[in-house]
């Protein structure tokens, strides 16, 4: 195992594009995040700064962080359809790697890409909480963090369904326009076509909410009562028409599935794959 994980960190830290997009994914996360309290909102009792206070920023940097990450999926397509075109596959067999050790090395590539993403996440919630939180205390910093757990499983996820479709096309611009295509157009149309509390089990779906969005509603009812300008009657019935998420119990349970599904076929795809 030693061997392998040596062999695919060689590999990577030496290909081009990880020398420029990794920096780069660095410095506009965090660009972005630090810029985003300088923006001012004219819109009463709404504002970005309670997003960036110790438990809510917890929801926010994973929320919006998930956005950012999709480009490491098309980094690890691009890097497992290299395989193929540079035939490093084929040569790394021929020195004695099993097709399981060389599948196993792109399972090992998605997972370091999800733990840089947890630590790269970390970092941005602890310096923006403790910079803008006005209470502190260990119980509140730690409130919410169980979602960077969810955060990694999310994803790992998607970095693995990302080698799946490169897997199946070979083709790094066919393997991304794919991906692409299925979750911004296919998928949504297909859950536009069922009933609306059945469309929170496709797997865009449940795998997205893992990391959910900002309670920005209740800091809102939490700023309006704290002004004392609308009573508790008109408070509870602000939000109501919206339809209310799957618990996050369950939603672990089908992305588990959902990325059970995906290693199997990964693995029985890369097993009949000629690596040239």
């Amino acid at each position: 195992m030693k061997k392998i994980i040596k062999i695919e960190f060689i590999k990577t830290i030496n290909y081009g594009p990880v020398k420029i997009l990794i920096p780069l994914h660095i410095l506009f996360f965090f660009l972005g995040f630090f810029a985003i309290p300088r923006i001012k909102i004219d819109f009463p009792f709404l504002s970005v700064l309670p997003l960036y206070q110790f438990p809510h920023v917890w929801n926010f940097i994973t929320w919006v962080g998930g956005f950012y990450n999709l480009s490491l999926v098309l980094l690890i397509i691009m890097l497992t359809c290299l395989e193929f075109t540079n035939k490093t596959y084929k040569h790394q067999a021929i020195f004695g790697l099993s097709r399981r050790e060389l599948f196993l090395q792109k399972v090992f590539l998605a997972a370091s890409f999800a733990f840089y993403v947890v630590i790269l996440t970390v970092i941005t919630v602890l310096i923006s909480g403790l910079v803008y939180s006005y209470k502190i205390t260990l119980s509140i910093i730690l409130d919410r963090s169980w979602i960077i757990f969810a955060s990694f499983l999310q994803n790992f996820i998607w970095l693995m369904l990302g080698v799946l479709f490169a897997l199946i096309f070979k083709n790094m611009i066919l393997a991304v326009i794919s991906f692409g295509f299925y979750r911004v157009m296919l998928e949504p149309i297909i859950r536009s076509l069922v009933e609306k509390e059945h469309s929170w089990y496709f797997p865009t779906k449940f795998v997205t909410k893992l990391t959910p969005e900002p309670d920005i509603l209740n800091i809102v009812k939490e700023k309006i009562q704290a002004a004392d300008q609308v009573s508790p009657d008109e408070l509870e019935s602000i939000g109501k028409t919206i339809f209310p998420d799957i618990p996050i119990v369950q939603n672990v349970v089908l992305s588990l599935i959902f990325l059970s599904v995906i290693l199997f076929f990964s693995y029985y795809i890369f097993q009949k794959r000629r690596l040239n």
